[in-house]
């Protein structure tokens, strides 16, 4: 049991809702509160049997309880979860929130188990101003003081990620290794993180008795230190080193100071979020090949300006994100970077989802002179010159009919 479990005062237990009151009188399902549950990582099956005392709802427009379940990750490498439960019709004006972590080593039993027991908490007070509340029982355990666990790691964190995939045919293989090295310590007031990757990549094509083969390896070393000055400023840097046959670096190290303002208080980060991050930096590079600036090496300067939105509400989500950057010794090399997503409950049983990103590209500079290859341009094994890329990806969706949810049926 952890600690939170171990010393939480009250605990509140719901048992026997539906069927039979304590005093033997039948209690219809129709006195249960219909409720719409928006988790992108709950286990709704499992939710909807063991809390089988509620009706499920599949529209958001039909609830009477809307309950938002939205999850960060903590500074262990677990998860916070944050539970909102808002009333409508009959529960009007009644809101809660509830929090609780989850452990770095929790499995996924355990953390849909903490799941329904928060929501089993948080239904509580509603619960009582229906018939059900005939059927609640209440369970009262002294447990003493919460104190902090001692941790003998000192919130540090360290995880270790070894991969190899392999593939192939007659004419085609195909093999790759990845490998990950992570430390991180996060606290109220620090968040220090360190990451080291290794990717290497080949491939075999034998096309009419000719065998071209392609390969590429990336290295990448970075670290983030960023301190908390109020519940709106942050202040840091990032750091780091690579060297990419991809991109024609030989070697690269970067250091950009950093700032970070959010409109928002970091408390309300699970519901919106407002960030405006200014970081200015200085990058040594030096290229595998001559680049089409004629250059084997160079020191620059470079600043960019990021402006994230993001914010969670009944009705849906939206998060917009616009970068732009560019190089202090030329004006013309400069990025301009959106990104945008937006899932919109438009009306009852209809929604509308857009995911999408544009990308202005002037800031190649380690694009290496010459042609490339037609290996290295089937195998995407080398950066090629382009202004701009982009993507888009957009769909409705329209549920109709019974406006319950409650059924289990785990067949197939």
């Amino acid at each position: 049991m952890n600690p939170i479990t171990r010393y939480i005062l009250a605990m509140i237990l719901v048992t026997n809702v539906v069927g039979q009151a304590v005093d033997g009188t039948e209690i219809s399902k129709d006195d249960a509160p219909n409720i719409y549950i928006d988790c992108n990582s709950c286990d709704m099956n499992y939710v909807r049997t063991e809390l089988d005392y509620v009706n499920y709802v599949i529209d958001p427009k039909e609830a009477e309880i809307f309950i938002m379940i939205t999850r960060e990750t903590t500074g262990s490498g677990g998860r916070a979860y944050t539970l909102t439960l808002e009333g409508h019709e009959a529960f009007a004006g009644m809101q809660d929130t509830l929090i609780f972590n989850s452990e770095q080593d929790a499995t996924w039993d355990e953390v849909r188990e903490q799941v329904v027991e928060r929501l089993e908490h948080g239904l509580f007070r509603y619960l009582l101003k229906t018939p059900l509340s005939e059927s609640l029982s209440v369970k009262y355990e002294q447990t003493g003081t919460l104190e902090q666990p001692e941790d003998k790691w000192n919130y540090w964190v360290f995880r270790v990620n070894l991969d190899l995939w392999l593939n192939g045919e007659a004419s085609y293989k195909s093999q790759q290794h990845h490998e990950h090295f992570n430390a991180k310590r996060v606290t109220e007031d620090w968040k220090f993180t360190f990451d080291f990757c290794a990717n290497d990549e080949y491939d075999e094509i034998i096309s009419d008795d000719t065998t071209y083969t392609s390969s590429s390896r990336r290295r990448t070393v970075s670290t983030l230190l960023v301190k908390s000055v109020t519940d709106h400023l942050s202040i840091g840097f990032t750091g780091g080193a690579n060297t990419s046959t991809y991109s024609n670096i030989d070697g690269a190290i970067w250091l950009n100071p950093t700032m970070e303002y959010n409109i928002f208080p970091y408390s309300e980060s699970t519901r919106r979020e407002l960030r405006l991050k200014y970081r200015v930096g200085y990058y040594l590079n030096r290229y595998n090949e001559m680049t089409v600036y004629d250059k084997l090496e160079e020191k620059l300067l470079k600043q960019a300006l990021d402006i994230d939105y993001e914010l969670k509400q009944p009705w849906g989500s939206v998060e917009v994100e616009v970068s732009a950057s560019h190089y202090f010794h030329d004006l013309d090399l400069n990025r301009l970077d959106m990104n945008g997503y937006i899932s919109w409950k438009i009306v009852k049983g209809f929604s509308v989802n857009m995911n999408g990103n544009y990308s202005l590209i002037h800031d190649q500079i380690s694009l290496a002179k010459g042609e490339a290859t037609l290996e290295e341009i089937y195998l995407h094994r080398k950066q090629l010159e382009t202004q701009y890329n982009y993507y888009l990806s957009m769909g409705v969706s329209y549920t109709f009919g019974s406006i319950y949810n409650n059924i289990v049926n785990p067949r197939f």
